[in-house]
């Protein structure tokens, strides 16, 4: 048998019959959303058996995880030329537990170079797939809208833009509102906005090729402002070496937290922040921030020729207007960030930056979704099934 690396005897695993769901989420966001997505599957089947490639958050729902984020997380074209082997493997590997494991169907969440591909390969195999979170599409390479159109049996989208979207593209998909509306309460902060930014968080990303490109330029950033405490919201993940080195000197002034990154957007009043999911978590804490992003410079350069849209931050799409800044690549450097911290950290744009986030969060449905993505999935396995 051919060496796949992280391989199990998965059949020796299972001692009864119950609905098979195998979930492949190859970041930290899909961690999250499949993690949510497992406990309510479970509520909805007690006898749910699970295999599953994530993270720490689905780990809590099951002891089947074959792959994880830590292995799996690449950021950028010229990243992901560099790891193709590796992938390759991985496509392999997910090929062979699939076949072992022999789920009743296959979830695949986000990370698109990845799960488009799987989900092209499993429905010729005669597997039901279930695509959640929509690949961004919208941004680029709009034609590989009839993978998921000829490849699914169901395909569920969470931002409000996307169901008309993929409707133009008469591929059927369904808006089920944003996971994360479970998670993040309500906030409340006009009546305790400080009239002065005392607390700022730095949040550089979940993966090396993010953390190594972004936090250095929030160092610097730190240390020239050392009136302001800072702090960054790591990942457990990622060795405490590697951000200790990136750091480099102590500071009284700049801090550190590990796997509590609500907690630390629960109590800042301004944040600089990597595109990705937690710009959207940090609006629907009320957070005002900056959006930053820097990418290899070929990776850039493949990227600005294909990507469509205007903007690269969630908060932003939603909105379909600037309602945070945005520095990418060069203009990421510690002088544009000094003059954009200077023009959206005052109180009145901090209040105006909040208003628009009241009214991003009242778009994004009614914190239900998890639960409206198990229960069509489950149904859609027993019908199957009968």
């Amino acid at each position: 048998m051919q060496d796949y690396g992280q391989c199990i005897s998965i059949s020796a695993l299972d001692s009864s019959d119950p609905l098979k769901y195998y979930i492949i989420a190859g970041e930290s966001s899909g961690d999250l959303y499949g993690g949510l997505l497992m406990a309510e599957l479970k509520q909805i089947d007690a006898q749910a058996s699970f295999r599953f490639w994530g993270g720490p958050k689905m780990s809590a729902q099951s002891s089947g995880q074959l792959k994880s984020i830590k292995e799996t997380s690449f950021m950028g074209f010229w990243e992901v030329i560099q790891n193709l082997p590796l992938i390759k493997k991985f496509f392999d590997f997910a090929k062979y537990s699939i076949k072992e494991y022999a789920p009743d169907v296959i979830i695949l969440i986000d990370y698109p170079g990845f799960n488009l591909r799987m989900a092209t390969w499993a429905k010729k195999e005669g597997y039901q797939v279930a695509y959640y979170v929509s690949p961004q599409l919208w941004a680029w390479k709009e034609r590989r809208h009839t993978i998921l159109r000829e490849n699914t049996d169901n395909f569920f989208v969470i931002l409000p833009f996307e169901e008309e979207f993929y409707k133009n593209l008469d591929t059927p998909c369904t808006y089920v509102g944003h996971p994360l509306l479970e998670i993040v309460p309500r906030f409340e902060r006009h009546n305790t906005l400080p009239q002065q930014v005392e607390t700022i968080g730095l949040f550089p990303g979940s993966r090396k090729q993010e953390i190594k490109k972004h936090l250095a330029i929030m160092i610097a950033f730190a240390l020239a402002h050392p009136d302001y405490q800072f702090v960054i919201a790591g990942v457990s993940h990622i060795p405490r070496k590697f951000y200790l080195d990136l750091i480099k000197s102590y500071a009284s002034h700049i801090d550190i937290e590990y796997d509590n990154s609500y907690g630390v957007m629960s109590r800042i009043d301004f944040a600089i922040s990597s595109s990705g999911t937690a710009t959207l978590e940090l609006a629907l804490h009320l957070v005002p921030q900056i959006v930053v992003y820097k990418t290899s410079q070929l990776s850039f350069m493949i990227g600005k020729r294909l990507v469509k849209t205007d903007y690269i931050s969630l908060v932003n799409l939603i909105a379909q207007k600037e309602v945070v800044p945005e520095l990418l690549q060069e203009a990421f450097n510690e002088l544009h960030l000094k003059e954009s911290f200077i023009k959206y950290s005052n109180s009145a744009a901090r209040k105006k930056t909040i208003t628009e986030y009241e009214s991003i969060r009242a778009q994004l449905g009614d914190g239900t979704t998890s639960q409206r993505v198990a229960q069509q999935i489950y149904t859609s396995c027993l019908k199957l099934s009968s």
